[in-house]
């Protein structure tokens, strides 16, 4: 692969210069729309900048085969440097390999319905997924603690995900779990970052795709927490975890499902929440009604799937939106009451799809300590601008949660060492006299 401008930037200053806006728009790079769900994953962001200059539109037609081009690279760069035994290297270019990929299924498979893709995947669309999830297993099979893949069941439902456990992890020395939630576009193989997050915390990290999207069969519905309880049984049942010091992450819609789950489920003893919706915030009409008029300027420009498939535009009506509202809301549900766990919490100000309202209103309930919020005055959706800084304070902060009163392990100790004997000098015959 050629190299870019990119390569003598700095990533952080790319970020600083791009602009922020709040909006869905896949023809601009910027501060949280459309690519801040790649940020934290990709390493040349002018490459990504100067691939998106290439897209023509969001069908598949046009948009599969521009990103499925820039993982091939990457992928054909991995195979080279596999061969000639770098590791390392290969690692890195899969993992870059499996992101482009990732641009080119999104935001397929979803299983339960979206205004921006059909229900079933293009050919085209299907072979994409296929070639993210072949790099995604190239570049586990290279990680020193390589993913187990785990099958949780519920109800005839299944979902498929990836347990990792940090080194030294066993029967005699049991490690606080997180749970790592996907969201509605992001799949396991996309949050493999986070469970690095969990690791590097000595935590170990269960990451399992969400109801209505990759290897699940779980619809997206409030129901489906019980993909989530499941989830956590197997986690329970696992001899090098201790079942009682159990967290939960959560980005996005992931958010979302984090908070539904705690109000559900008093074994999730911290949690660190991104952009959660779903908690109750209704908003002010101004803030509704803009919200309507952005799902339907989305609508118009994005539609993901085969050319000439894009079903005809319908605005979501106040009395829609109410309706969708209510079915996810736990203040509505009188569950707010039941989260007394510890939460970070965490968002750009400027989101146009969970308003920070929901932040405000998990830390005017609950309660009087314990809650940690940080809102991000220059960033967007999930706040991807900051999360060099966000991340791994959130990772350490859920450890002390869900270590804290555990005993410190002392070191063994150390067979006395014996005193080497000191030689004493020795004593100088006093001179006879003559």
């Amino acid at each position: 692969m050629k190299a870019t401008a990119a390569n003598s930037k700095d990533k952080s200053a790319i970020l600083a210069s791009l602009p922020i806006r709040g909006d869905e728009d896949p023809f601009v790079v910027a501060i949280g729309g459309f690519y801040r769900r790649w940020f934290n994953l990709i390493d040349d962001l002018q490459l990504l900048i100067d691939t998106v200059a290439k897209i023509k539109s969001t069908e598949d037609e046009d948009w599969v085969p521009v990103w499925s081009a820039v993982g091939a690279e990457y992928e054909k760069k991995g195979d080279a440097l596999l061969a000639r035994k770098d590791k390392t290297g290969a690692r890195t270019a899969y993992v870059q390999a499996k992101t482009y990929y990732s641009l080119a299924r999104f935001p397929s498979p979803y299983w339960s319905g979206s205004a921006i893709c059909p229900p079933d995947m293009s050919p085209m669309k299907a072979q994409s997924y296929e070639d993210y999830l072949r790099c995604y297993r190239k570049s586990a099979a290279l990680l020193p603690d390589q993913p187990e893949v785990i099958t949780v069941k519920k109800n005839g439902m299944k979902a498929t995900g990836y347990l990792r456990l940090p080194k030294g992890a066993s029967k005699s020395n049991k490690v606080p779990a997180v749970l790592v939630m996907c969201g509605a576009d992001m799949y396991k193989e996309d949050r493999e970052k986070y469970a690095e997050g969990a690791l590097s915390q000595g935590m170990a990290a269960l990451v399992v795709d969400a109801p209505g999207t990759g290897e699940t069969t779980f619809p997206h519905a409030p129901e489906s927490v019980v993909a989530w309880q499941a989830a956590l049984d197997v986690l329970q049942k696992r001899p090098e975890i201790d079942g009682k010091r159990i967290g939960a992450f959560g980005v996005s819609r992931g958010g979302l499902w984090v908070i539904r789950l705690a109000a559900h489920d008093a074994r999730i003893k911290g949690l660190i929440a991104c952009a959660p919706g779903g908690v109750g915030y209704w908003g002010t009409p101004e803030e509704r009604a803009e919200w309507r008029a952005a799902a339907y300027e989305r609508a118009k420009t994005n539609w993901f799937g085969p050319r000439g498939t894009r079903p005809p535009l319908k605005e979501v009506s106040e009395e829609e939106q109410r309706k969708e509202f209510l079915r996810w809301s736990l203040k509505d549900q009188g569950l707010l009451d039941k989260l007394t766990m510890p939460m970070y919490l965490v968002n750009g100000k400027i989101d146009h799809l969970t308003p920070i309202g929901n932040l405000y209103l998990l830390l005017e309930s609950g309660p009087a300590d314990g809650r940690v919020a940080r809102v991000y005055p220059d960033d967007g959706h999930i706040a991807a601008k900051n999360e060099r800084e966000w991340g791994p304070a959130a990772w350490a902060w859920l450890r002390g949660v869900l270590t804290k009163g555990m005993k410190a392990k002392t070191a063994p100790k150390k067979p006395a060492r014996k005193k080497a004997a000191v030689k004493k000098p020795a004593k100088k015959k006093a001179a006879k006299k003559k």
